[in-house]
């Protein structure tokens, strides 16, 4: 079945790249792949296992830029404002419609100057503390939490992310008031509690997983409606008593809005193929998240369906950024 979808993917990708060719001669030189996160996290690690097929499936090379900085808005913000030709794309992840509903005077419209191309993994976050943590559990933290309140910290990959919102939601359900310290990316937070300078860790699954494989990080909880297959042992948050609290991390491309249909169509394709070839899937499933194969028009109703999601739920827990 998979070998099936290969080909498919593959033939797709070979008549939609010919469309596109036939019609701008694109592309005809390299492609500038913005990433809107610092190296080292997973949206970079993404980013760098799609950009050399990406480069053997259109003939030219894939030339990854990471501007990080405030949620990810410097990323889209340079690709909102490049020209829609195809040449300049953008890496983020599920921060990009939580800034958009969150973030008041956006140097860009999230919903008309930027253009899903293809969701390419999911992931769900989980909440780790060091060995050493006195919580055992979600019920543990609570009590310690409610016994002091905004002693225990917990880090993040920046102010308005999944991670962040999932502890936001998590604190008003359990009525605790915890410190939020943002970083800038998934691995320096990480890192934060790792040397002990956070309590706790708010991550993406694929982030954190050889931390808590190599015995230097413990999960509490972790999202979903069951639990994960690569951490059967640990209880989802709704197990827990908190089935409101939600955090699921996606990575997705990107283009400028206004970009002609048929180039989002070839740079899909390519995606598609890539995401189908099961070396990279299993590279991806790896040290990434769960592949999926969402093109241009599903992720864009993602997008704006999470955007309206967000923007209500900002107005529940009064969160600004």
């Amino acid at each position: 079945m998979l070998i099936r979808r290969y080909v498919f993917a593959l033939l797709t990708l070979a008549v939609v790249c010919g469309q596109a060719v036939a019609q701008d001669a694109w592309p005809a030189r390299p492609i500038t792949l913005i990433v809107a996160w610092p190296p080292g996290g997973s949206v970079d690690t993404v980013a760098r296992l799609v950009a050399e097929p990406l480069r053997a499936r259109l003939n030219q090379p894939v030339l990854i830029v990471n501007r990080a900085g405030a949620v990810g808005t410097i990323g889209a913000n340079a690709v909102a404002k490049a020209a829609p030709d195809g040449y300049t794309l953008l890496m983020t992840i599920g921060a990009y419609p939580i800034t958009a509903a969150l973030m008041d005077n956006l140097p860009y419209n999230a919903l008309r100057d930027l253009t899903g191309i293809s969701l390419i993994v999911r992931s769900p976050n989980m909440l780790v503390v060091r060995p050493d943590f006195p919580a055992k559990n979600l019920a543990d933290l609570a009590r310690l939490a409610k016994d002091a309140p905004g002693k225990y910290t917990y880090s993040t990959a920046g102010n308005g992310t999944t991670t962040h919102l999932m502890v936001a939601m998590f604190e008003q359900a359990a009525g605790v008031q915890l410190q939020h310290i943002p970083y800038q990316g998934g691995a320096p937070s990480l890192q934060a509690v790792l040397s002990q300078q956070t309590d706790l860790n708010s991550a993406v699954t694929s982030t954190a997983a050889p931390m808590i494989e190599a015995g230097r990080l413990r999960p509490l909880a972790i999202i979903g409606e069951k639990r994960s297959t690569q951490f059967p042992d640990v209880p989802t948050f709704a197990e827990q008593g908190y089935p409101r609290v939600r955090g699921d991390s996606w990575i997705g491309l990107f283009a400028p809005g206004g970009t002609p249909p048929a180039i989002v169509d070839a740079v899909n394709a390519a995606i598609q193929s890539i995401i189908a070839d099961p070396v990279t899937r299993e590279k991806l499933q790896k040290q990434a998240g769960e592949p999926v194969s969402i093109g241009p028009k599903e992720f864009n109703e993602i997008v704006r369906e999470e955007i309206a999601d967000f923007t209500a739920l900002a107005k529940t827990l009064n969160l600004k950024m």
